[in-house]
């Protein structure tokens, strides 16, 4: 079997980048150990703002808002000695109800992003299989399950793919392209000779998947909490509400010191993570031990082979952002490959992949991990003595509120991370024209919105429900802010090149700071690849460079 890109495997960062490049005509193979039934885990929890962009763009961003948890269900985080126990802080969050009609209710941390898509607090049990449903609807994907890749070899022209099937035996795929998007235990990577680099082990835990009818009653009263995170003399961990009722996902650390799982009973660490004694029931229905890692790839590509997701960056599922950057790297690659297989792009582009996404991941993964580092070492064990849960000690009483107070400063910006989502940026890509003003730096929860080529355009609605990036093309758009600023002798240039470049008339921004040229040039990925107030005297030369070539050889 030939295509022209040849996607290993069927997760959320490989279903996510065939759809993208099917979308613009590409023939795509989608290589999947799993049969088609298989359920997907629940390690995942949440998508964030710039996913949910992306999934706006394949049109079900709304199937996923509706998913999962109940329109009533808080999207809460609480910091406490057990599900049943005495709080230390809540971070109040919206339940979905709470976000209509407006999406950025006040009183929230998350209150006037600019974005289209606020993030959603829902499981990969239910996002996989909306992704599963538009990626088969998706003409020019061919998904291949119960088949398992097993290495690749290339040349100039082509990859060739090794993989055997559900019978059993081995064969060959060829495509031009490959993605690896297999997972930690990737064999692309394996096969590229590439190794992983950094923390090989931060923490050891027990993650149970339970149906649990009676685990919502124990919030007694209180709001309820889409995640808890627990911290008592007995155990540390997390409860996660997967469907707002009775099915859960909890979380337990291995005690420090141990590399044995089952030093930590299986049954009552659950029981000290809920707060309950033995006659309460549940069910397990999914049951995985797992190492936390922050961990990543030594390099991105090898010739015409890519890795994106957990192939290229291991870190702990915290707060999701190991598949939210994942997928923004499938986003990208594919993006990038489109280009070039409709033939007006110099394959050089590729190498804008590894130049924007790897540090990117090393950045995110730091963030991430430090934020998890901070919190387990707020919550950790030797702070945690057994009078903590005591609701009527005037000790206890003080203590909780001294650690809710640190647990809720360090962790609003986790919860709300407006400049993970908004901040970063593609510094020194060779498909981006700096114009020398440097972009603003970010932390985890705040972003400067700017238009410094390689930021995000920062979001503006044309007219309610109408958003700017509804409107930006597959390859490039040319956004101009004054219709009096002539353009032909760009789009000119583009068409000279083949380069798909869209023009559209936006209305003047000009109160917003972020804005302060009449023109943009912006990718499908929002990022911002030129500006200026008029067209550049030699526009062949931008449209070579925005085409991966050189100057003038537009």
């Amino acid at each position: 079997m030939n295509a022209s890109l040849l996607v290993a495997e069927a997760g959320p960062v490989g279903m996510c980048a065939a759809i993208a490049a099917a979308s613009r005509g590409i023939d795509v193979v989608v290589v999947e150990a799993n049969s088609a039934d298989r359920s997907a885990d629940a390690k995942c929890n949440t998508v964030a703002s710039r996913t949910m962009e992306t999934l706006r763009g394949f049109g079900i961003a709304e199937q996923v808002r509706d998913a999962g948890l109940p329109d009533d269900f808080p999207t809460d985080v609480v910091y406490a000695s057990s599900v049943a126990g005495p709080e230390f802080t809540r971070i109040g969050l919206p339940s979905r109800a709470e976000r209509r009609p407006d999406p950025f209710p006040k009183g929230f941390p998350d209150t006037g992003w600019r974005t289209p898509e606020p993030f959603v607090r829902v499981s990969q049990l239910y996002l996989n299989p909306i992704l599963a449903r538009r990626m088969h609807a998706t003409p020019g994907i061919t998904v291949l399950h119960d088949t398992q890749v097993l290495g690749y070899e290339q040349d100039a022209e082509q990859v060739r793919v090794q993989v055997k099937d559900g019978t059993g035996a081995n064969r060959a795929l060829t495509a031009r392209y490959l993605i690896g998007a297999d997972g930690g235990r990737s064999a692309i990577r394996h096969a590229m000779g590439v190794r992983l680099q950094g923390d090989a082990e931060l923490a050891r835990m027990r993650s149970t998947l339970v149906r649990a009818p009676g685990l919502k009653a124990l919030f007694d009263g209180r709001r309820p909490a889409w995640m808890t995170w627990i911290a008592n003399h007995k155990v540390r961990g997390v409860a996660v509400a997967i469907d707002g009722a009775d099915t859960w996902l909890l979380h337990r650390q291995v005690p420090s010191g141990t590399s044995d799982f089952d030093a930590l009973d299986l049954h009552g660490s659950i029981r000290d993570l809920l707060g309950v004694s033995e006659d309460f029931h549940y069910e397990v229905l999914n049951h995985e031990d797992w190492t936390g890692r922050r961990m990543v790839a030594s390099r991105l590509r090898d010739g015409r082979v890519f890795l994106a997701g957990d192939a290229a960056h291991l870190w702990v599922p915290f707060a999701g952002y190991g598949m939210n950057a994942g997928i923004a790297d499938g986003m990208n690659i594919a993006w990038l490959v489109a280009n070039v297989l409709e033939g007006w792009a110099d394959p050089a582009m590729l190498d804008a992949y590894e130049t924007e996404r790897h540090p990117i991941t090393e950045q995110v993964s730091r963030l991430a991990m430090q934020s998890m580092l901070d919190t387990i070492d707020a919550m950790g064990e030797n702070t945690v003595p057994p009078s903590l849960a005591s609701r009527l000690n005037p000790a206890a009483i003080a203590m909780r509120k001294v650690l809710g107070a640190k647990l809720h400063k360090l962790n609003v910006p986790q919860f709300a991370p407006e400049g993970l989502n908004f901040g970063y940026y593609y510094e020194g890509s060779p498909i981006i024209a700096d114009d020398g003003e440097k972009a603003p730096p970010y932390t985890m929860g705040s972003v400067t919105p700017s238009t410094v080529p390689g930021c995000r355009m920062p979001h503006f609605w044309l007219a309610p429900n109408d958003s700017v990036y509804d409107h930006l093309g597959p390859a490039y758009t040319l956004l101009r802010f004054d219709p009096a600023v002539p353009v032909e002798p760009l789009l000119a240039a583009a068409r000279r090149a083949r380069m798909p470049l869209a023009l559209l008339d936006a209305p003047a921004r000009r109160d917003d700071p972020a804005f302060k040229h009449a023109l943009l040039i912006v990718r499908r990925d929002q990022h911002v690849a030129w500006r200026g107030n008029t067209v550049p005297a030699r526009p062949s030369d931008l449209v070579a460079k925005l085409c991966g070539r050189e100057k003038g050889a537009a």
